[in-house]
């Protein structure tokens, strides 16, 4: 769950903000995306730096391009791999996080997920993530586990991606030789389209992201 990461340091602009304000405090938190909402407190969307420098008169509210706002978000209750995927396929700074009323409640950000990661079973040797592409109804996910199982790894946590015909199988391991899994899983024929082997280390974690980045959109 999310729920021990959100942070709220950051007041989401007001539909009637100006866009020079908007760029002010994009540059004061360092972030190229903020939520916007309205005096009930609802998100209408997320705006991008873009958006705003594009602008015909900073000095207008974002009101004025309110149809250029993206409908992008994640619930309060949803897993910490949803957080990935919806940050990295929209390369995201930030994303803002609603209640089931779209109701604003804070934001995550792509380092916040990062560091979240770093903190699962630190004590383990080791952790990884692979990236399993195989056709939609030519896998068993019970299969993967004990192939897992049996190689001394324990699955945290998945989420799967559709993509055609294809899907692709996000599986997070704890494990003490991530290569024996990987040579397991391929000598049943499955593919590991990308991987990311992270020895549990809270310092780095900038380069860590980018590994990560790298990993989720090969």
């Amino acid at each position: 769950m999310i729920l021990d990461i959100i942070k709220k340091d950051i007041d989401p602009l007001n539909i009637k903000d100006e866009g020079i304000y908007t760029l002010s405090i994009m540059d004061e938190y360092k972030v190229n995306h903020l939520p916007v909402i309205n005096s009930q407190n609802e998100l209408l969307g997320l705006i991008n730096e873009s958006t705003i420098l594009n602008m015909e008169d900073l000095q207008e509210s974002i009101q004025s391009i309110k149809n250029k706002l993206h409908n992008v978000y994640i619930y309060v209750d949803e897993h910490i791999f949803k957080a990935i995927q919806i940050i990295t396929e929209n390369q995201l700074t930030l994303v803002p996080v609603i209640n089931k009323e779209y109701q604003y409640v804070g934001y995550i950000k792509a380092v916040d997920v990062i560091t979240k990661i770093g903190t699962i079973n630190v004590n383990q040797s080791s952790m990884c993530i692979l990236v399993i592409t195989t056709n939609e109804n030519n896998y068993m996910l019970s299969e993967i586990s004990r192939l897992i199982e049996e190689n001394n790894g324990k699955v945290l946590s998945l989420f799967t991606e559709f993509k055609d015909t294809k899907i692709n199988i996000n599986i997070m391991i704890s494990c003490s030789n991530a290569e024996r899994i990987i040579q397991a899983l391929e000598r049943y024929d499955y593919n590991i389209s990308n991987k990311f082997i992270n020895q549990p280390d809270l310092d780095n974690l900038d380069d860590r992201f980018e590994s990560f980045i790298k990993f989720l959109n090969p």
